[in-house]
């Protein structure tokens, strides 16, 4: 599995529509994921993606509990995703998960949230 197919697999796991940033469909519905593909290779270091919650509701309960559950699977030591020529190893980015809003509609609420990616890759 590509790495780009790992981290959709990943992504798409917390019962949400995912979408690569740069491929949400115009007429996506409420509530789904965005997620940064950024992918590196083996000592090149940690590299940051960013995943956006997205949510139409008058409340905080939803999006704020999606979050903690991303945080949950993530957990302290991280997560492993297999791919191929080894590993993407996933980790929460700091800080974690920032809560933010539409100015042009209140009923959206965006939690921004930080991962970290160390590939233990060949390429």
């Amino acid at each position: 599995m590509t790495k780009e197919a790992a981290l959709y697999q990943f992504f798409s796991s917390f019962g949400l529509e995912a979408y690569a940033e740069t491929a949400v469909p115009e007429d996506a519905v409420f509530p789904y994921l965005t997620y940064q593909i950024v992918t590196s290779a083996f000592e090149e270091g940690e590299v940051s993606l960013t995943v956006n919650l997205w949510y139409h509701t008058e409340g905080e309960a939803a999006p704020n509990a999606k979050a903690r559950e991303i945080s949950k699977v993530i957990g302290q030591g991280g997560v492993v995703l297999l791919c191929d020529g080894g590993y993407i190893w996933l980790k929460r980015g700091s800080p974690f998960c920032q809560n933010l809003s539409d100015q042009t509609d209140r009923g959206i609420k965006r939690r921004y949230i930080n991962v970290t990616a160390e590939y233990l890759t060949q390429d």
